[in-house]
């Protein structure tokens, strides 16, 4: 694959020998007033900075247009028609490898005639493909309402969420998940909890991008998932109110569980003059109940069956959570702007698993079992600081940013697990009690520099530089009670861990004429990191650096088709958790334990994209990746214990077709569906046995959208996702349906929400893991089933003004900071 790439860089670098010409870049749409086209309404193409006029066409008799611009930058459309408010839509880039930009359907608003003021309320679509990524508007969807974070992720084109909260990217894991820019820092586990407890009202728009520039931090193998939070483009003083909550369902048996979840917000933002100030509040709680079984066949060293085991866990808790966002940009003057943000999250819970553990022998009878229950109480606190600033050379879009960060997170988990023996008649011994106390502390510290430089011939430059040091420090401290009292257990640690990373950063862009551009890119990572666990002092010390490469080619065929060609290279490293030697427990027989030996993963990828007419994206990719870091199970047979771990164990092959489409069926029915065929092949060794996993699977997204009357939509969306594998793991099938509605009430200033998520209860999750001597079967099922109510009040000005639009320095480490429950 060295090789490969090497070849792959040169023929997109000779790319760069073409003469240079100037390529146009058009924009379209289609104006509308209700079902009826609006001929003759100008629209304006105004540069977001100033509002100068770049350009203005008129809307034919379907109410259609098109306008060509050779400039570059960030730009608005300004539609005006005689009796219509006038509508802003937008933002929309023109960049040095852009080519066609579908706006979509506007609708005008005829004017109220005791209006007093104009008012902005263009709607944006669900879905928006950019040439670099696809955007998830959030709020165009009504099923969205009461919905959290990974719920609106797990209904997104092309994102698959597992069991544990894993997240997969067209079918590959290694997903880094960002908000606002910053990386996350957080192992899985955390990383799920923080989604599953941010509320999609918070969030403005995902933005989903596979093949990421060498801008962006090497890690992540699968691409970039970015969600943005709520940011007021609007002058003066505005923002929104929301209140809703959620009854959710889970049936076991003859019973019927209800659960509950609020979703609250507060977004607001205040900008006069010199001056931005902008926040966001969401203070909610979380009542939900899971039930997991996991069902476990043991074998004789001549094949036969040994005995088997069936573990049933009910996990019911509530939870209180708070995250807060506030900042400021401060404007010095035309070309010097500084900022600062801070943000925190707080998760309150008690998370109480009870289990019940059967031990049968080959012929079905009870041999034994264990009944055990878990009292937790935990605390996951999160605090992020951000200084940025940005100089702007001239209107060239020649600029200098840099950001400082601090990111820090003081977790700590209080944990009693009581187990009481069971013999063949159910009668319970005496309990053997575990207690623990595990805290956690992390502190990040990150800097980071970039430069852009626009160059002649439609040319540009960018290079930058980043510095992070990440510092971990985990405890563990276990005793236990066999009724002679509390004496220390042996499985207590200490594990202390820090890691530096040193980057730079080339990229040069150009466009040769109306049909090639190109880019390449190269970034340069050095790690630094080192391990000791203080109570056995054993330690570890690892120096490494390695090149990313990445380049696009775009060739234009006519005005309606362009291909885009692009490779990359990049790296996933172990998140902080899992390096973590600790034992972590469900019960007595099932624990999960981490690896401080664990190596980085090395990806090259490959993407071939078929841009139709703006709106149909088709695209082939291939990625082949070594040293996969993997969940793998491991047991001991005679004591009948299972645990989860993480290794390096194999190489994994993923290529695919997918494909993205809209369909506007009418003026009142639109549709956007995505489509992906992939397989996935897993290659390794366990325990000197040889694993071959593929598979090949397909997930089909479907969003239908409904225009009722003014101001009243529906949605009907859904997603199935066939038997697929995901590491070492064959998953079943999912599916689930959602149906929304939307309602605009008090002058647009207000929305209602109503949204029925998977209203027969569909959605569950099976898989089997057979490798080895394993033999393990998984079921789980949660309160999918959710009936949700929201209320959204705007208030404050509704005038546009151009928003400054900017990502810190703190990424990848966020992510790998992570810790999913």
């Amino acid at each position: 694959m060295k090789n490969l790439s090497g070849v792959i860089l040169l023929l997109m670098i000779g790319v760069f020998s073409l003469n240079a010409q100037t390529q146009k870049n058009t924009i379209k749409g289609e104006i509308s007033a209700g079902a009826k086209p609006v001929e003759a309404a100008t629209v304006s193409l105004v540069a977001a900075k100033d509002s100068a006029v770049v350009k203005v066409e008129v809307t034919n008799k379907s109410g259609r247009f098109e306008i060509a611009s050779a400039k570059q930058g960030t730009f608005l459309l300004l539609i005006s028609a005689v009796g219509f408010e006038k509508q802003y839509k937008g933002p929309f880039i023109f960049g040095n490898t852009q080519a066609d930009i579908d706006a979509g359907y506007i609708t005008l608003q005829a004017i109220a005639k005791d209006l007093k003021a104009v008012v902005v309320t263009a709607k944006k679509p669900l879905i928006e493909q950019k040439i670099d990524k696809l955007v998830v508007n959030v709020d165009a969807a009504p099923t969205n309402a009461g919905a959290t974070a990974m719920e609106v992720l797990e209904k997104s084109p092309g994102i698959s969420v597992d069991n544990d909260g894993n997240i997969s990217l067209k079918g590959k894991a290694g997903v880094i998940v960002m908000m606002d820019g910053k990386p996350t820092y957080l192992s899985a586990a955390d990383l799920a909890n923080l989604l599953k407890n941010t509320a999609a009202s918070s969030i403005d728009q995902i933005e989903i991008m596979t093949q990421p520039s060498s801008k962006y931090d090497a890690a992540g193998n699968a691409g970039i998932i970015n969600i943005k939070t709520k940011k007021s483009l609007k002058s003066g003083l505005n923002g929104s109110v929301t209140a809703g909550g959620s009854i959710g369902l889970l049936s076991k048996g003859d019973v019927v569980y209800a659960t509950a979840r609020s979703q609250n917000s507060l977004n607001f933002n205040y900008r006069k003059n010199k001056i931005n100030i902008f926040g966001n509040y969401n203070p909610n709680f979380n009542k939900g109940r899971n039930e997991l079984t996991i069902n476990r066949n043991f074998y004789n060293p001549d094949g036969s069956i040994s005995s088997k085991t069936d573990m049933s866990t009910s996990f019911k808790g509530r939870n209180n959570n708070h995250s807060v966002k506030l900042g400021a940009d401060y404007f010095i003057d035309k070309k010097n702007v500084v900022g600062v943000v801070f943000t925190g999250f707080g998760f309150f819970g008690n998370p109480n698993p009870s289990t019940i553990t059967s031990i049968y022998n080959p012929d079905g009878s009870v041999q034994s079992g264990l009944y055990s229950t878990t009292a937790n109480n935990m605390k996951f606190l999160n605090y992020t600081a951000n200084v940025n600033y940005k100089h702007t050379f001239d209107s060239t879009g020649k600029e200098f940013s840099a950001d400082i960060d601090y990111v820090k997170y003081d977790n700590v988990s209080d944990m009693l697990l009581t187990t009481y023996p069971r013999d063949y008649s159910d009668k319970l011994g005496d309990p053997v009690l575990l207690k623990g106390h595990l805290p956690s502390d992390i502190n990040i510290y990150s800097v980071k520099a970039d430069y852009t430089h626009p160059l002649k011939g439609d040319a540009k430059f960018e290079a930058g530089i980043k510095s992070t040091l990440v510092k971990n420090d985990n405890t563990v401290d276990y005793a236990r009670d066999a009724g002679e009292g509390w004496i220390p257990d042996a499985r207590s640690n200490h594990f202390l861990y820090e890691e530096n990373i040193n980057a730079a950063y080339i990229n040069l862009g150009k466009k040769f004429n109306d049909k090639w551009s190109g880019q390449v890119g190269l970034r340069a990572e050095n790690t630094n990191t080192k391990g000791k666990q203080v109570i056995n002092d054993s330690s570890f010390t690892r120096h490494y650096t390695n090149l990313f490469p990445t380049a696009f080619v775009s060739y234009a065929v006519d005005k309606n088709n362009q291909l885009t060609l692009s490779y990359s290279r990049r790296v996933n490293r172990p998140n902080y958790q899992d390096l973590n030697p600790f034992t972590f427990f469900l019960d007595s027989l099932t624990y999960k334990k981490g690896n401080p030996y664990l190596l980085p993963q090395f990806t090259h990828s490959i993407e071939l994209s078929h841009n139709l007419k703006g709106k149909y994206i088709f695209s082939v990719n291939y990625s082949r990746t070594t040293d996969v870091i993997s969940e793998i199970i491991r047991q001991n047979t005679d004591e009948k214990i299972i645990f989860a771990t993480t290794e390096n164990i194999s190489t994994f092959r993923n290529m695919g077709l997918s494909i993205t489409a809209p369909f506007k069926w009418a003026p009142w029915f639109n549709t956007n569906v995505f489509a992906n065929l992939y397989n996935n092949h897993y290659k390794g060794m366990y325990n000197a046995e040889p694993i071959d996993l593929s598979y090949t699977a397909y997930m089909v997204n479907v969003t239908n959208s409904f225009t009722i009357t003014k101001g009243f939509s529906a949605e009907l969306s859904g997603f199935y996702r066939s038997k697929s594998v995901n590491q070492l793991l064959v998953i079943d099938p999912m599916y689930q349906m959602s149906i929304g509605l939307q309602k605009s009430l008090l002058k647009d200033k207000a929305t209602l929400r109503l949204n029925f998520r998977d209203p027969f209860g569909w959605q569950k999750f099976g898989g089997v893991s057979r490798y080895g001597d394993v033999d393990v079967t998984i079921r789980n099922r949660w309160d999918t089933r959710q009936i949700s109510a929201s209320l959204t009040y705007r208030f404050g000005k509704n005038t546009i003004a151009p928003s400054r639009k900017r990502a810190t320095g703190v990424s990848d480490e966020i992510n790998r900071a992570g810790q999913a429950n």
